[in-house]
C-alpha cells in the first residue's frame, strides 16, 4: 500500500541559540524543550527516514511562530521585537538551503508573530519589517500570522486586548494583505470565556468587509478543551457544554478552520496507547468535525510541544498520528479523509 501524504499544519523549530530564556521566557532551562529543535529532529520523531516503515508520509509542514521574547513595546520596534525578528532570520535560513535541501522543501507555509496589540502604523511597519527580513522566497511562503492569547488568563485584560479596536483593525490588515490568522486560546487553562470573547472578536474582524478580503481564521488546538469533563448527554459538565456552544458558534464563520492537534498537553494523565487516547477525546473530535466538517478540520501535530506530555515509551508523533487515524476511521467517510490530512491545510494556507 502506497504512504499517506499528509500535511503537518502545526510544528514548531528553533535553533540552539534561541534554546533558553533569552529567547523565549516560557522555555525554562530543565525543560526537554530547552535544546535545539531542527527538522532533521523532526524526521526521526515522526519516523520519516528511508528505512522507517510508518504508513504515513509528511509531504510538506507548516512552521507555527515559538511565542519568542520581546521587549516591553517602546522606541523602534526593530529593536524590542528583536528576537521576533531573528526568528524571521532563522526560517529563512531554512528555506534558503543552510540545513539541506530536503528541509527547504519540506518547509511550505511559515506563521510569524505580529504584534496583534500594537497600533494598525505598528502592524504595517512590522508586515515591511518581516518582509524585509524575509528575502523573496521566505516570503512568499509566509502565510499567515498568531499573536498566543492563551496565555492572558484575566478576563477583562483578555476582554480589552481583543475587543480593542487596535485588534479588530490589525485582523481586517491582515485580510487585505491575503494573510492568515492562527487562533490560539486556551478553555481548559484559560478560561471558557476565551473562545468566547475571540468568537466576537471574529466577527468585528469580518464586518463589513468583502468576502475576498475577509482574513482567514485558523484556530489552534481545537481550543484546548479540558478533557477531564463529564461529556455524556444530559450530564454534560458546564464547561464542556460551554466549549460545545463555542466551537458551533466558531463553525459559523465563513473562512474558519480547525486544526486537530494539541491534545496531549491536555489529557489528565500521559497518553499509553492508541486506543485510550482516542475513546477519551473522541467526544470533543466528534463534535468539531459534526460542526467544521473534515473540508475545515486539519491534522497537526504540535511537534516537538506533543513530547511533553506525550508517552514515555513510545514517539509522541507517532501516538498521536495513529490516534488521529484511529478517529478518523471511526467518525469520517474514506473518501473525506484526505482532507484533513492533507487538503484542509493546503486550502486554508494556501500551500
Amino acid at each position: 500500500m502506497a504512504p499517506r501524504k499528509i500535511i503537518d499544519s502545526h510544528i514548531h523549530l528553533w535553533p540552539q541559540s534561541a534554546s533558553n530564556e533569552s529567547g523565549h521566557s516560557w522555555m525554562t532551562p530543565d525543560m526537554p524543550l530547552a535544546r535545539q529543535h531542527v527538522l532533521s529532529d523532526y524526521y526521526q520523531a515522526s519516523q520519516q527516514s528511508p528505512k522507517a516503515t510508518s504508513n504515513i508520509e509528511v509531504d510538506g509542514v507548516v512552521y507555527v511562530e515559538t511565542d519568542r521574547r520581546y521587549d516591553a513595546p517602546s522606541g523602534d520596534l526593530a529593536q524590542w521585537a528583536e528576537n521576533p525578528l531573528d526568528e524571521v532570520r532563522f526560517v529563512r535560513s531554512v528555506v534558503e538551503g543552510k540545513y539541506g535541501e530536503r528541509d527547504s522543501r519540506l518547509l511550505r507555509g511559515i506563521v510569524l508573530w505580529a504584534p496583534m496589540n500594537q497600533s494598525p502604523d505598528t502592524l504595517r511597519q512590522w508586515l515591511s519589517l518581516v518582509e524585509q527580513a524575509a528575502g523573496t522566497e521566505t516570503w512568499k511562503r509566509v502565510k499567515g500570522f498568531r499573536f498566543l492569547l492563551q496565555a492572558i488568563r484575566d478576563q477583562e485584560e483578555f476582554k480589552s486586548l481583543v475587543l480593542g479596536e487596535n485588534f479588530a483593525a490589525n485582523l481586517k490588515i491582515l485580510g487585505q494583505h491575503g494573510f492568515s490568522f492562527d487562533v490560539g486560546v486556551d478553555q481548559h487553562s484559560g478560561g471558557a470565556w476565551q473562545p468566547e470573547i475571540v468568537y466576537i472578536a471574529m466577527q468585528q474582524a469580518h464586518e463589513g468587509v468583502s468576502d475576498e478580503q475577509k482574513v482567514t481564521f485558523i484556530i489552534n488546538h481545537l481550543c484546548k478543551p479540558d478533557f477531564r469533563n463529564d461529556t455524556a448527554p444530559g450530564h454534560e459538565h458546564i464547561d464542556y457544554y460551554r466549549w460545545m456552544q463555542s466551537i458551533e458558534k466558531l463553525s459559523r464563520m465563513s473562512k474558519t478552520y480547525m486544526k486537530l492537534s494539541g491534545a496531549f498537553s491536555e489529557l489528565p494523565e500521559r497518553p499509553t496507547s492508541t486506543a485510550d487516547v482516542a475513546a477519551h477525546i473522541k467526544p470533543w473530535v466528534q463534535q468539531a468535525l459534526k460542526h467544521f466538517g473534515p473540508a475545515r478540520v486539519m491534522f497537526g501535530s504540535d511537534w516537538p510541544v506533543c513530547n511533553v506530555n506525550g508517552p514515555n515509551d513510545d514517539s509522541p508523533w507517532v501516538l498521536w498520528a495513529s490516534t488521529v487515524e484511529k478517529l478518523l476511521d471511526d467518525l469520517v467517510e474514506t473518501t473525506e479523509q484526505e482532507r484533513v490530512w492533507s487538503g484542509t491545510a493546503i486550502e486554508a494556507y494556501r500551500l
